[in-house]
């Protein structure tokens, strides 16, 4: 049996030093119950044998009375093999509890996988679907096994077709085993593939991502505050066609149902938009115009599944302050969002729907009457009409855009005479 001294010099030894500019990592522990601890490989794993142990991690190493500059000697089980390591606690201000290992259990990782091995020597990049190790307690005091993933293959998971079709609805394990992505967020990146699964999640009002045409408008990542080209995936998506980087789009109309749209790619420069954030905060967000491969149509989608969608962005648009409405209204894109479906849905701008309500403060603008009856909600009921129709070419924008009575709104779609319409673009251009 090793002494500590040894096992030290050991894990110090061909490589064991952590160089000063390397970022230390200790949010890559989870916990599994009372009796395992699951470690989330990085690159100090692979090239450094050692991880560095989190207070929440601790208790489970019964590190409670191990001092600042001491070391503890512990054993590692990997089946049936035997390996020596070593627990230490710093003396930085504050101390870092680590766990290092000697070159026979840092070979052992490496051999297992060579492939996340190259990958850390090559980049300094980390990853989201690197292995696991878990770690659970022996009978014997300060023994521990420990269990490997077999997570995929960096050189299996790089196929380039994907087993999944257009309009097929997969769960999120499956989502996160076929593009081997983590199992969260709106942009999924993976560097061992360099593709990027984007996440458009229409139950939850935080971002408006809709199609106009054949093109996808996708708000960026960060559900909270401004957002910008250099924050995390952002990046990664706009220089996705430079780089290389593949994009794959998934939409959820039903939680925890993902929905394949198929594979985009980046069709316009990014541009700024004003959204809510999940606090109702307005914000700039960037949006990225998302298209197809091949330039091809959007699947078809079923009209309830588009209806949840437009209930979910009325409540949006709803909250915003009139000033604050208007700056999006104004500044929207230039037609309805359309969709096909069974038949042709068009998915109006519910924000300059909005807004062309609150201007109108309850009185129809063609025939100027108060609105005949009130709402479930106590507020007029007037009907948005498009002055020249979408169907039509019309703009989807507030200077297309009027609120009338049923009755009216039915006139101009069974006579739309041409001094109404005259009438309704002059109302238009007198708003403030």
């Amino acid at each position: 049996m090793e002494e500590i001294e040894d096992i030290i010099a050991a894990a110090e030894e061909d490589g064991g030093d952590v160089p000063d500019d390397e970022d230390v990592r200790g949010d890559t522990w989870t916990t599994e119950g009372e009796t395992c601890v699951v470690k989330k490989t990085d690159r100090h794993v692979f090239l450094y044998r050692e991880t560095v142990l989190p207070e929440k991690i601790q208790a489970f190493f019964s590190l409670a009375d191990l001092l600042p500059g001491k070391k503890r000697k512990i054993v590692l089980w990997q089946e049936q093999r035997r390996f020596d390591a070593f627990i230490e606690k710093t003396l930085h201000d504050p101390p870092l509890t680590r766990l290092r290992w000697g070159k026979e259990f840092g070979s052992l990782l490496r051999k297992t996988y060579p492939e996340w091995y190259d990958f850390y020597k090559k980049s300094r990049d980390e990853s989201d679907d690197t292995p696991l190790l878990f770690f659970s307690g022996r009978q014997g005091a300060g023994e521990y096994d420990v269990a490997f993933d077999r997570a995929p293959s960096r050189d299996t998971a790089t196929s380039d077709e994907v087993p999944v079709l257009p309009g097929d609805v997969i769960d999120n394990e499956r989502l996160r085993e076929i593009f081997t992505c983590s199992s969260q967020g709106a942009m999924r990146r993976s560097l061992v593939t360099n593709r990027v699964v984007l996440i458009a999640d229409h139950t939850r009002p935080a971002c408006d991502d809709k199609w106009i045409g054949k093109t996808f408008h996708f708000t960026g990542m960060g559900l909270t505050g401004e957002q910008g080209l250099s924050f995390n995936q952002n990046k990664t998506l706009c220089e996705s066609n430079e780089k290389g980087t593949r994009l794959f789009l998934f939409e959820v109309f039903e939680e925890g149902n993902y929905t394949y749209t198929g594979e985009v790619e980046l069709a316009l420069n990014p541009y700024l938009s004003r959204q809510t954030d999940k606090e109702n905060t307005v914000r700039d967000v960037t949006v990225f115009p998302l298209i197809l491969k091949g330039n091809a149509h959007p699947p078809f989608r079923k009209k309830a599944a588009l209806e949840t969608n437009e209930e979910i962005t009325l409540k949006k648009a709803q909250k915003l302050p009139l000033d604050e409405r208007e700056f999006p209204a104004k500044y929207s894109l230039t037609e309805g969002g359309r969709r096909e479906v069974v038949t042709e849905v068009f998915d109006g701008d519910q924000i300059v729907a909005e807004y062309a309500k609150r201007k109108a403060a309850g009185t129809c603008q063609l025939c100027n009457k108060p609105a005949p009856f009130k709402n479930h909600d106590g507020e007029p009921y007037l009907e948005i009409h498009h002055i020249v129709s979408l169907a039509e070419g019309g703009q989807d924008t507030i200077e297309n855009v009027v609120a009338l009575c049923p009755n009216c709104h039915r006139k101009m779609h069974v006579l739309n005479l041409p001094a109404d319409e005259v009438r309704l673009k002059n109302r238009v251009s007198l708003r403030d």
